[in-house]
């Protein structure tokens, strides 16, 4: 990462797209293994968390979940990214759920879900982060992945790291220029999985320690049982929408879904 003639390295998604998991994956790599969300904000802040950032006189991994242009602070000081990106219908559930634990949308409220559904379609994204500067889900994917670039884009996709996350990490090596032995990848790999993840997450809320698991304010919902690590799977949102919303859905995003690989 020295070697690169600019200093920040973007860790980019649109929210609930998997950020966090990428973020501890690529921190067990650069840094060894990660013991708590704590470290993140050390190792690879987050700019929506940030008052201000200076450009850094060494490479930085930033998180952001910004579209890349006007907006994202310090955009000329890009010296490569990591663009996390999951099925839209996925990314609107998990999205659903972390309202849910937010207290954004009525947890015990039966129509909340196909309202919730209605205005992503609407908006083509949640409104509370296009209301942020984040942007519409297609709009914020086309703004990294639109070629040409002046600078690498790693794209990987939350289905692949599902399936293969030590491929994933062995690309983000190579974008990195780290050399590391197939113990050290299997290491970071099994730092991040969903389980250790979830095992953080928990620790975290025992110690009451102030980060991405667990806030204050949010004590009431998550001592309900609520969690930022739900479930980590992979099109579990089909069997949640409708045919109807299906079809709106891939209306709404069919583009964009053919040109990231989603048939």
């Amino acid at each position: 990462m020295s070697a690169l003639p600019k200093s920040i390295v973007w860790l980019a998604s649109y929210p609930k797209s998997g950020n966090t998991w990428v973020r501890f994956l690529v921190c067990n790599l650069v840094f060894g293994p990660q013991e708590s969300a704590a470290a993140l904000n050390e190792l690879a802040p987050d700019i929506h968390e940030l008052g201000s950032l200076e450009p850094p006189a060494t490479p930085l991994l930033v998180k952001t979940h910004f579209p890349f242009g006007p907006q994202l602070p310090l955009a000329s000081q890009t010296a490569a990214a990591i663009y996390v990106v999951r099925h839209p219908a996925d990314v609107l559930l998990s999205n659903f759920h972390y309202a849910r634990r937010s207290g954004a949308v009525a947890a015990d409220e039966p129509a909340a879900f196909d309202e919730f559904v209605a205005q992503f379609l609407e908006f083509r994204g949640d409104p509370r982060w296009i209301a942020l500067g984040m942007g519409r889900w297609d709009e914020n994917v086309g703004s990294w992945l639109a070629q040409p670039k002046e600078f690498p884009v790693l794209a990987l996709r939350y289905e692949d790291l599902l399936a293969d996350a030590a491929g994933a990490a062995a690309r983000i090596c190579v974008l990195l220029g780290l050399s590391r032995t197939e113990a050290e990848v299997a290491a970071a790999v099994a730092g991040a999985s969903f389980e250790r993840l979830r095992a953080i997450e928990e620790a975290d809320i025992r110690a009451e320690r102030t980060g991405i698991f667990f806030k204050p304010y949010l004590r009431q919902t998550i001592e309900s049982g609520r969690r930022f690590m739900r479930a980590g799977r992979a099109g579990e949102a089909a069997t949640h929408l409708s045919a109807a919303q299906r079809q709106a859905l891939t209306a709404a995003f069919g583009a964009t879904l053919q040109a990231v690989g989603y048939a």
